[in-house]
């Protein structure tokens, strides 16, 4: 069976029986001689995919399509960080009906979680030759759950959520579950509720550990998430030593450029309406407002922070 980097903090996927995939499939590799290799290791590689370079190069050509049906993306690469994070997020923003997996030679854990709340639906591992892709294209489809939401329901509310967590980079995915899910039920855009407002949390409370608190077990995070009708925001406080904002350098410019590390500042901003680090550095407050609101909406006024988050 397939190891995943899920498996190893998630705990493991239900077996499945095997089944043949008739699905269009697309594979995104820099290096075409090492998609080679991963492929001829697999059981039933996908024999007619389609290569692209890069994310990018694949995203202009499903643009050319008037209608795209179910599709299925391998990304295939020797390390997780070497994914292009912005490609992808785009990626996932204008084709969502993409199933995305990835082929990775080695991931570490903040990278995988960043993967994840882009919604990769896999990341598999070596030994690649215990992989039946074939299976594994099958079988890849979200589940669907049977539950109905109300139209008007989460208009007449809204919800406080506290959390305290270890610094754990395990537990960014559950926060992510509970914000994804609260979203969707505020009635957010898709693509807020699926991709933006995660990928920003995801960098925020991942700072929190890993840069704030340094990931010591004795040290932790408290996050305040508040969600109306109108709008969301999130507070995340580490027990670190905080850091000085006009020293982070604009990625876009410069020797930044080049540097893998550095983007979650600029991230978070690109993503929401607010951004605002107080404390010395040691809290983020973050707020996104609901693009499909009417302005009549519950609100009580109780969001996160000190009361000096804007308001719509």
């Amino acid at each position: 069976m397939a190891k995943k980097f899920s498996d190893s903090i998630l705990g493991a996927l239900p077996v499945v029986p095997p089944m043949k995939s008739e699905r269009t499939v697309f594979a995104v590799a820099a290096d075409g001689a090492y998609l080679e290799r991963v492929f001829r290791a697999c059981e039933e590689p996908p024999t007619s995919a389609a290569r692209f370079r890069t994310i990018e190069e694949l995203s202009q050509a499903l643009a050319q399509f008037e209608r795209i049906a179910l599709a299925f993306v391998l990304l295939v690469e020797p390390r997780g960080d070497s994914i292009d994070i912005p490609a992808l997020r785009r990626l996932r923003l204008d084709f969502p009906q993409m199933v995305l997996m990835t082929l990775l030679g080695e991931c570490d854990q903040q990278s995988a979680l960043r993967l994840q709340s882009l919604g990769v639906h896999g990341i598999l591992l070596p030994p690649f030759e215990r992989i039946n892709l074939g299976r594994e294209i099958a079988t890849a489809v979200p589940n669907v759950p049977n539950f109905k939401r109300h139209p008007d329901l989460m208009r007449r509310g809204s919800v406080r959520m506290d959390f305290v967590i270890p610094s754990d980079l395990t537990y960014v995915l559950g926060i992510n579950y509970h914000i994804s899910n609260l979203l969707k039920e505020f009635g957010f855009p898709a693509q807020d509720t699926r991709v933006n407002v995660p990928l920003a949390c995801d960098e925020a409370i991942t700072n929190a550990i890993v840069h704030g608190n340094e990931s010591r077990a004795d040290k932790k995070v408290s996050i305040q998430i508040y969600v109306s009708p109108n709008r969301f925001r999130i507070r995340v406080r580490d027990e670190g030593e905080g850091f000085d904002l006009a020293r982070v350098a604009n990625p876009t410019q410069g020797e930044a450029l080049l540097r893998a590390s550095g983007r979650g500042v600029y991230l978070m901003r690109s993503i929401m309406d607010f951004v605002d680090f107080r404390e010395g550095g040691r809290v983020v407050e973050l707020e996104k407002r609901n693009a499909n609101a009417s302005g009549t909406g519950h609100e009580n006024g109780n969001g996160v922070g000190n009361g000096s988050t804007p308001h719509a």
